[in-house]
């Protein structure tokens, strides 16, 4: 895939390239507002409606790969279904949930999505109940898992049946491990990690580009590189789809402030997003007073609710910077993101609602999702603004002068940004992005 941007034009705005996955959003009163069924949810129409996608998991798989897949093929139309090889107990690490028999490398479970809302993590079952011909495209993700997958025969003939059904067969990283068990990638071009690119320069046509598509087999180099997967699969199934986000934010610097007992997904799929749209991302990150989940002392390590840490395990830090929240100058960013959970919190009880106040007077873009504007309205900041997000910011934001509604999905209302939850995590990306563009 050619690294270009797709223009827009005097004739197409980015909020018409948004409306096209069939989401409604409407103008109120000088805010800007993602309403409608299908906020947090599949999306009636896009490259890939109708489409049902199989995720094939296995213990230790890549968190950040399923994050990003699970809030982004239903946004282009698609149906993400996990696909677990959730037999295997003498591999299961972790096993704190009896019933759950899949986790990944930092702790996400995929059966479903716990924080994911909507009907984008209702798609889940055991890879032994899965017919390969149900599915139009199968994705195998990294992480360790795939180490799990190459030893049972159910996984390799499954992704036999699924090629010989015509599938686009698709992996990122040490994915195609099973793939070249099954024999399907002798002489296909293709790319990968390091956990497999001496294999595949013996068996197959090796190149070290992002992706590559032959055929249909499409493969990725490694996680940060799952946003241009997505796409190529996109175009795979519709030729005629232009994808307008790529480098679209080329220029733009974010800022994400974090402390402890982030929300994962959050930042994980977000950021990935920013990277493809080519922003510069900076996390600047202070010390909370509650540690939930403390690393191990002396490490500088902020860890999040579910087990992925900043700096991040699977995205190389050549792709972000990390800096302390108190030498962050103002002009060093273009807009200010805060995650959700209890991240906010800590903003509360650390008195960092100052510095917020001190971005907002400077007249920095500012944007939450979840429980993102608990900190917003602590630092006095919404009176007068619409507002969405989770249902416990509810108080805070209309005791401090706010309107909520957990009816939106996202909302740009003067310099706030906000989103709701989980689920609308391409609906605050989107929103990020008009606001940065405007």
């Amino acid at each position: 895939m050619k690294n270009k941007t797709n223009k827009l034009s005097a004739d197409l705005s980015f909020l018409d390239v948004v409306k096209r996955t069939g989401i409604d959003i409407i103008e109120h009163n000088d805010a800007t507002i993602w309403s409608g069924e299908y906020g947090g949810s599949i999306k009636p129409k896009g490259p890939l409606a109708g489409k049902r996608i199989g995720i094939v998991v296995a213990s230790e798989f890549s968190d950040f790969q399923a994050y990003y897949l699970v809030s982004y093929i239903g946004e282009y139309g698609g149906i993400c279904e996990f696909l677990l090889v959730d037999w295997i107990k003498w591999n299961y690490t972790r096993p704190t949930i009896s019933t759950k028999g899949v986790e990944g490398m930092w702790g996400l479970h995929v059966d479903p999505v716990a924080v994911m809302g909507g009907n984008k993590p209702t798609y889940y079952k055991s890879l032994k109940e899965a017919d390969p011909k149900e599915y139009d495209a199968i994705i195998v993700i990294g992480g360790h898992s795939t180490d799990v997958m190459v030893t049972e025969d159910a996984v390799i003939r499954f992704i036999r049946e699924a090629n010989n059904n015509g599938a686009y067969m698709c992996c990122i990283g040490s994915g195609s491990m099973p793939f070249i068990a099954a024999g399907i990638m002798k002489g296909v071009k293709c790319t990968g990690n390091k956990m497999v690119d001496y294999m595949l320069r013996k068996v197959a046509d090796y190149e070290v580009v992002p992706v590559i598509r032959d055929k249909k087999i499409i493969t990725a180099i490694d996680t940060v590189n799952t946003p241009e997967l997505l796409r190529v699969l996109c175009k795979a199934f519709n030729p005629g789809f232009e994808d307008y986000r790529k480098n679209i934010l080329k220029g733009k610097r974010i800022l994400i402030i974090v402390s402890n007992s982030y929300e994962d997904i959050e930042i994980a799929a977000p950021v990935l997003e920013y990277i493809y749209r080519g922003a510069e991302v900076t996390f600047a990150t202070f010390e909370s007073i509650l540690k939930s989940r403390p690393p191990l002392l002396g490490l500088d390590v902020i860890v999040g609710n579910v087990g992925t840490t900043i700096p991040f395990q699977e995205i190389p830090d050549c792709y972000y910077n990390i800096k302390k929240l108190q030498d962050v100058k103002m002009h060093d960013f273009d807009i200010l993101i805060i995650p959700g959970a209890f991240c906010p919190w800590n903003i509360v009880e650390t008195g960092n609602t100052q510095w917020l106040k001190e971005a907002c007077s400077a007249g920095k873009l500012i944007a939450a999702i979840c429980h993102g504007p608990i900190a917003l309205a602590a630092a006095d900041l919404v009176k007068d603004k619409k507002m969405t997000g989770w249902l416990a910011c509810k108080d805070s934001v209309e005791i401090m002068g706010g309107t909520f509604n957990t009816d939106w999905a996202a909302c740009i209302h003067g310099q706030l940004v906000t989103g709701r939850t989980p689920p609308e995590i391409p609906e605050f990306v989107d929103a990020i992005t008009e606001v940065l563009l405007r």
